[in-house]
């Protein structure tokens, strides 16, 4: 089940964290003219790799560096140096969805550190004509123990859509949460059998520019097809609370 966020947002908090929901969505956290100046400079840009989900993208994540933290945070400083300046000169979006997450949860939120090393501020994806992503689920909890961020508890993702595409990239959301029994449907690359939510009952929500998703990613989800020469622009981190007053966001 998704939700749009309403005057009770405090009861729809704790759904989406206690897993009642699975998403929350927040609309026109950036404008339309704030969307398209920041996917102009987005798609100025070079320093793109290739990431787990075969999606394009700018910064650095977990997923990728399961097995190697020391490149990961090495890593994670230079993509954070990389993305701070790519939006010097416009507003940040990462400014800006710490801002509504410090209103919703009325708890401080700053990008995780561990033995001072700084983990990566946030992931930009770019999804070009004919890219989707499988059915997955995200939960370092499980699969990344060695990191300090595998300890908060209540881990969400946060994503901001800055660009759609022509048609497509929908994300769909499976009402199913992941569960350890699962892993004997795990593809060797990335991601689940789609036998894993047979008959299972989804939410769909479009990628428009300007709108916030907050997902509890113990759910099942996948991205849908892009079509058309547009690539879908998103920007992403996953949060999770290291205290009663604090959050601490990752990618």
């Amino acid at each position: 089940m998704s939700i749009l966020i309403s005057p009770h947002k405090n009861s729809q908090i704790h759904n989406l964290i206690s897993g009642k929901i699975s998403s929350i969505e927040i609309p026109d956290v950036l404008s339309k003219s704030e969307c398209v100046s920041l996917s102009d400079e987005i798609s100025k840009s070079h320093s793109v790799s290739s990431g787990p989900g075969l999606t394009t993208k700018i910064g650095t994540s977990l997923s990728s560096h399961i097995y190697d933290k020391a490149n990961y945070f090495s890593n994670a400083q230079n993509s954070n140096q990389f993305i701070q300046n790519l939006f010097s000169h416009t507003i940040s979006p990462v400014d800006k969805m710490h801002q509504i997450l410090e209103q919703l949860f009325q708890k401080k939120i700053s990008t995780a550190t561990e033995y001072d090393m700084k983990y990566s501020d946030c992931v930009i994806r770019i999804h070009q004509n004919g890219d989707s992503v499988h059915i997955h689920r995200d939960n370092c909890n499980f699969e990344m123990p060695e990191y300090v961020v595998s300890k908060y508890g209540n881990q969400l993702s946060a994503i901001l859509y800055l660009q759609s595409p022509q048609s497509g990239g929908e994300l769909t959301i499976y009402d199913k949460q992941w569960c350890k029994d699962d892993e004997s449907q795990r593809n060797p690359d990335f991601g689940y059998s789609s036998d894993v939510v047979d008959d299972v009952e989804h939410v769909t929500i479009r990628p428009i520019p300007g709108n916030l998703v907050l997902l509890n990613p113990n759910y099942y989800h996948k991205i849908g097809s892009v079509c058309g020469p547009k690539p879908r622009i998103s920007i992403g981190f996953f949060f999770a609370e290291s205290s009663e007053n604090n959050l601490y966001c990752w990618s």
